[in-house]
């Protein structure tokens, strides 16, 4: 019998990641537009055309060869960052006042980097065969980065990631998983210890300090709830929302994704980008669930883990508005709608 033919598929941009992009874009651009300061925000205009990634990932992503080799370029990216972050580990930066950055501009931007680097190369790792998953075994090099790098919204980000995977796809491994930890916690140097240790307490003045920021977030949802205090109007307004007992009277963001787009942009673009991600895991988790071929799996196990990574260490680092970050996520993100992953196989 004669090969089955498919459909065509449809345009990328009718996608459903697509969409929401399309929404979140629409919604900044109206927050442009009513911002309390238009020409200050309109400079943050430029960046909605990184949405762009995602419908051009997703046509040009049409074979799992193709998707292989895009894993592959972050991979070797996030590799060589490693050693340059390194040397500088080994020639004083292997505290929390001298943090390693990889050569980039900010230890922040390095370790969502690293992260998703180790992530993508682990899927091959844990789904994958021959020698693709011997590649896999590079991941040690930028998840090693990331650690050395005290960024503590990586390591609960890719805790997160980590076992969520398990949880999907092979649930057994989370009695493995707690052992592992412990001694993943006994081996690290002992800075980076009591970094870790550091993640749940309220006596760290940066932990206070975050939650005082989303609260003064809040703040300036209640008074501009439907398109924000404006794009880039977060920073330069935060001395009037702030809370009295705020180490910080000036700050950058709100170190968390949701809020930050909420102050800024207003609801509905932090629903847009809720909606963005959330249709990512649903598409992955469906997936990664009754994916059989090997290769494919390792894409979407590479594209889960730094999803969910970024997602989660997302709540507690604005990393959707870090440039490199964002371009990394969105490839990530588009992959499980590419046509290499939702093209039906032939059958005969």
């Amino acid at each position: 019998m004669a090969a089955r033919r498919s459909p065509p598929p449809a345009p990328a941009v009718f996608s459903p990641l697509s969409r929401c992009a399309a929404a979140y874009a629409l919604f900044v651009t109206l927050a442009t537009v009513f911002s309390r300061d238009p020409v200050g925000s309109a400079r943050h205009l430029a960046g909605v055309s990184l949405l762009l990634l995602i419908p051009i990932t997703i046509d040009l992503v049409d074979t799992v060869a193709v998707g292989r080799s895009v894993f592959l370029a972050l991979g070797a990216s996030g590799i060589a960052l490693s050693f340059v972050g390194f040397w500088q580990f080994a020639h004083g930066g292997d505290d929390l006042y001298r943090r390693i950055d990889g050569g980039l501009s900010h230890w922040m931007t390095f370790s969502g980097l690293a992260t998703i680097a180790g992530c993508v190369l682990l899927g091959f790792l844990l789904e994958d065969r021959g020698r693709w998953r011997a590649a896999g075994l590079l991941a040690l090099v930028p998840l090693t980065a990331m650690v050395l790098t005290f960024t503590r919204n990586a390591y609960v980000g890719f805790l997160a990631a980590i076992a969520s995977y398990l949880v999907l796809r092979r649930p057994r491994g989370l009695v493995v998983l707690v052992p592992a930890l412990v001694l993943f916690f006994l081996a690290v140097p002992a800075p980076i210890r009591a970094r870790i240790v550091s993640i749940g307490s309220l006596q760290d003045g940066s932990n206070r300090d975050r939650i005082l920021m989303v609260e003064a977030g809040f703040r300036m949802i209640e008074d501009w709830p439907v398109f924000g205090i404006g794009p880039s109007q977060v920073s330069p307004y935060y001395p009037y929302y702030r809370d009295p007992a705020a180490r910080d009277w000036r700050i950058g963001h709100l170190h968390n994704n949701v809020v930050q787009i909420a102050s800024a942009e207003g609801l509905f673009a932090a629903a847009a980008y809720l909606a963005l991600v959330g249709v990512f895991f649903v598409r992955a988790a469906r997936a990664l669930r009754r994916e059989e071929d090997p290769a494919r799996a390792a894409l979407l196990a590479g594209a889960w883990l730094a999803g969910s990574a970024m997602f989660v260490a997302g709540l507690f680092e604005y990393n959707f508005g870090d440039t490199e970050v964002e371009m990394a996520t969105l490839l990530v993100l588009a992959v499980p709608f590419s046509r290499a992953l939702t093209r039906e196989r032939e059958e005969v």
